[in-house]
């Protein structure tokens, strides 16, 4: 038969690395017994480097190659010289024994360990040059070489002799350090114990001469059991000890065992006894004192193969073998009975296997908590003094269609523990160790609450959110990084059928019927199922943004509907703006609206200036009358109806509004809520430019007391439009799936808007908190809105504030007074004479000319610009003068 050859294409190249290591070992070992034995036969007079010998024959072992390498390295190093072949020799050693070199790991590796050695060889040498002679020694230079006496020359006259030392002896500590890999922890460790080691074996050394002195006395002992009380004083202190806490197998008779255990027990009793014997020889005490003595709790007795197997079976527990006592067991007293049903519970305690944990799986609905709305702490309050609603006049809420009967209820429970290992496994992939402790099944996302290892930071976890979603084969993963009252980390993940949120379902909720507030506004779902209601009175404005197709109209239709189902017109007035022209004009003709849905953005600057001029008047008038909000106004003037005296408007001027003088003034009215609805105002920002923030920001200042609430809706989430000035006074926002974390943390000032599921779904995030709440929107049709705003045409026609349009289209009116009214400045006309005739349009100009301040000035340029006398300031800030200069007669 023929030798078979190997089959691997590179069994030759594999034995010939093999074979070529082993051939540098030996010449590693040689050349470093060469270099010792050449420092061992190392001659003064012999021929080397510093010096030509003049000896015909060379008196060094290994040679004249020997005697030259000898005086280069003494030359140079010194003493320190004869570490060189040790610090050769430990790698090559170590790669024998353990067949590995740790100073070949890497490269960072390998600089570190030759540092250490650069460091320890630099050290040693100069310590040798400043504390040795070498008169003795007999080196060629000095005892530290070359190296030491440029160092040490150095180093004492900078550090002195004694610091020098000290900074010498730290630097080949530290040098040893990075050569040997030496871990002071283990040193200090094992030298600890090795001082144990060293007690114990002198004090068994002691323990055991007197156990040799008082052999005679323990004979005797044996011999006379009475006795033993009054000689245990003679005991050997390991004896006492070991009477104190070991059990006593010899007090109790052997038969007492072979009942419960058999004959395997009686046998390790035995072998257990005379092992006890030996090691630890106590007193035999008679058979009648064997009786009356109480065994102890025996805990390590091994149980037999043939009990352990029937009860891990199931099929005959220990307790029933030993049901039925026998002879033996009826005649033993009844402390070794009791012992010994102790020792048999123990017995089976250890012999049945912990079960292995559970996974806890938990609805939403029961381990999640509502989220609770702001008008819901003050329904028990609010219950006497709430309004009488007029059910005539608002729409039933059979209008809206209902809500569907779900038959998939997510995951199965065999589903949710595969997805849980599978987690834990990405998890570990990514090198990241945790346990999902707890898993809460959702209507529309599950929630995997897993428990870290200590150490780990929740951002590393936030961070592997998209990795988490690809090897999970899901859309996206939002990783939960805070979740009160538990020190868990929330990893959802969507479920595979996702169930629909109707309006109709929101709206026949407990929490919104019992909402007091005419302002409250439906939001959807949370991820447990319950609804989520909000009032707008305690946000008080919103903001909503997201993406195209995200939900946001959807979401902005159903917030509409749930004002127009809670409040009437004389409670609630609308005010909407649409761009679009098609997502809010659906509305046009509902008698909640102020105007006519705007769709010119000049229009709807000038209802912001309405709304403005409204709000300060409804603060001059509050102020009047002693309230601090609109409530407080409304009830004190509803009180006055109804004991027969209302309140006169203490605003009235009979000729402002073309009276004769002396016309009584009119009785108050209570005065609705106005909700301002901005479909998207990033069209409005852009068109009208900064006086419409201007214009937003003061209305979310001040408004709140008025009574005039704002909900601002965007498709583009970025700085320029949802600026700091409008974040800082809009704190309520909703977030719909955006595109990144940047418009993430735009909206919500942090990530996790970028992982919804969009179609509604949404991050909701209260004012006052950092943590937002996920929400499922309600989803309202078209067919829906249509039926409504249908139902509310019925109920009576929309009164409209021609006011609010006159504002608009003078570019000023009286309540807010707009920009044409710097005209009336008695400076204007001077000032547009001067910027005419000079050519040159700069604001500090004119306020050095007119000798006014800069915002003066600022107005009026503002406003030739707004009258076409100077063109909008260019790149370099300056202005063109469009107007011609003034005819001089």
């Amino acid at each position: 038969m023929k030798n078979k050859l190997p089959t691997s294409p590179y069994a030759f190249s594999e034995l010939l690395a093999r074979v070529v290591k082993v051939c540098v070992l030996f010449l590693i070992i040689m050349s470093c017994t060469y270099m010792l034995l050449g420092m061992l036969g190392y001659h003064p007079k012999d021929p080397g480097w510093s010096h030509l010998g003049y000896h015909p024959v060379v008196s060094n072992w290994t040679g004249i190659f020997g005697a030259w390498m000898t005086d280069l390295l003494f030359s140079f190093l010194g003493i320190a010289a004869w570490l060189l072949p040790m610090i050769i020799l430990v790698p090559t050693v170590r790669f024998m024994v353990r067949k590995e070199v740790s100073l070949l790991d890497g490269l960072p590796f390998v600089m570190l360990r030759t540092f250490g050695i650069l460091l320890l060889m630099a050290s040693l040498c100069t310590l040798a040059s400043i504390h040795l002679s070498n008169q003795s020694l007999g080196f060629p230079f000095t005892s530290g070489g070359i190296v030491g006496q440029a160092l040490s020359d150095w180093m004492v006259s900078w550090f002195s002799l004694l610091g020098s030392t000290v900074l010498l002896v730290t630097a080949a500590g530290m040098g040893c350090t990075f050569y040997m890999e030496l871990s002071w922890d283990s040193i200090q460790n094992r030298l600890g114990a090795w001082v144990l080691s060293t007690y114990r074996g002198l004090s068994a050394l002691l323990s055991s001469s007197s156990e040799g002195n008082n052999a005679e006395e323990r004979v005797s002992e044996r011999e006379n059991a009475l006795a033993s009380a009054e000689n245990s004083t003679t005991k050997s202190l390991k004896e006492r000890i070991r009477e104190r806490f070991e059990p006593n197998f010899n007090s109790v008779d052997e038969e007492h065992f072979s009942i419960s255990s058999g004959p395997s027990l009686k046998a390790v009793n035995e072998e257990s006894a005379s092992v006890h014997n030996e090691q630890a020889p106590s007193q035999v005490l008679p058979r009648e004192d064997k009786r009356k003595a109480v065994p102890p709790l025996v805990t390590d007795i091994v149980k037999p193969d043939n009990v352990r197997q029937e009860t891990v079976k199931g099929s005959l527990p220990i307790r029933d073998v030993m049901s039925e006592p026998s002879a033996n067991e009826l005649s033993m007293p009844p402390e070794v009975v009791k012992a010994q049903s102790q020792n048999a519970s123990v017995m089976q305690a250890s012999a049945v296997k912990e079960p292995k944990k559970e996974l806890k799986i938990v609805p939403l609905a029961e381990a999640h908590q509502p989220i609770q709305s702001d008008d819901q702490d003050n329904n028990i309050q609010n219950k006497e003094r709430r309004p009488v609603r007029s059910l005539r006049k608002i729409p039933s809420l059979d209008l809206l269609d209902p809500p569907e009967l779900q038959t998939d209820h997510g995951y199965s429970e065999e589903e949710l523990e595969d997805m849980s290992r599978l987690l834990e496994s990405k998890l570990k992939d990514f090198g990241v160790i945790a346990e999902v402790v707890e898993v809460n099944p959702g209507p529309v996302i599950t929630r995997f609450e897993i428990q870290p290892a200590p150490g780990v930071k929740v951002s590393k976890i936030t961070n592997l959110a998209k990795d988490l979603a690809r090897s999970l084969a899901i859309s996206s993963v939002r990783v939960v990084e805070v979740i009160p009252g538990k020190s868990v980390v929330g990893i959802e993940i969507p479920n595979a059928s996702r169930q629909m949120v109707r309006l109709s379902e929101v709206l026949n909720s407990k929490p919104y019927n019992e909402a007091s507030s005419r302002l409250t506004l439906g939001l959807g779902n949370d991820i447990a199922g319950n609804p989520v209601v909000a009032n707008l009175a305690k946000m008080p404005h919103l903001l909503v943004a997201g993406t195209t197709g995200s939900g946001k109209s959807v979401g902005v239709n159903a917030m509409i509907l749930s004002l127009l189902f809670k409040a009437t017109p004389e409670e609630v007035r609308l005010m909407m703006v649409d761009p679009k022209m098609l997502e809010l004009s659906i509305y046009e003709g509902i008698p909640h609206l102020l105007t006519p849905v705007i769709t010119d953005m000049k229009e709807a600057a000038g209802g912001l200036r309405w709304c403005v001029g409204e709000m300060e008047r409804r603060y001059r008038l509050m102020a009047k009358m002693g309230v601090r909000n609109l409530a407080g106004f409304n009830d004190k003037v509803k009180a006055a109806e109804q004991q027969g005296k209302p309140l006169l408007d203490p605003l009235w001027n009979a000729e402002e509004h073309g009276e004769p003088f002396g016309t009584p003034a009119p009785a108050l009215e209570t005065l609705p809520y106005i909700v301002v609805i901005i479909d998207e105002f990033a069209d409005m920002m852009m068109i009208v430019g900064k006086k419409v923030e201007e214009l937003i920001a003061r209305i979310a200042q001040k408004a709140r007391a008025a009574g005039i609430h704002l909900i601002l809706a965007t498709q583009r989430p970025s700085v320029d439009v949802i600026t700091g000035l409008i974040k800082a006074n809009v704190p309520t926002r909703i977030a719909f799936q955006v595109s990144s974390k940047i418009d993430s943390r735009t909206i919500l000032d942090q990530s996790g808007a970028e992982n919804l599921l969009g179609n509604g779904d949404m991050l909701y995030l209260p004012a006052g908190t950092s943590v937002p709440n996920r929400v499922h929107g309600a989803f309202v049709g078209d067919d829906e809105v249509h039926r409504v705003v249908e139902a509310w045409k019925q109920v009576g026609a929309p009164v409209y504030i021609d006011a609010v349009l006159n504002d608009s289209g003078s570019e000023g009116g009286a309540a807010s007074g707009g920009l044409f009214d710097d005209e009336q400045d008695p400076l204007y006309d001077e000032a547009v004479a001067f910027i005419t005739e000079t050519r040159k349009a700069s604001i500090s100009s004119v306020q050095r000319k007119m000798k006014i301040g800069y915002n003066r000035a600022a107005r009026m340029i503002e406003t030739m610009e707004a009258a076409g006398v100077v063109t909008e300031a260019g790149s370099n800030g300056q202005r063109e003068v469009l107007a011609p200069p003034p005819v001089r007669g």
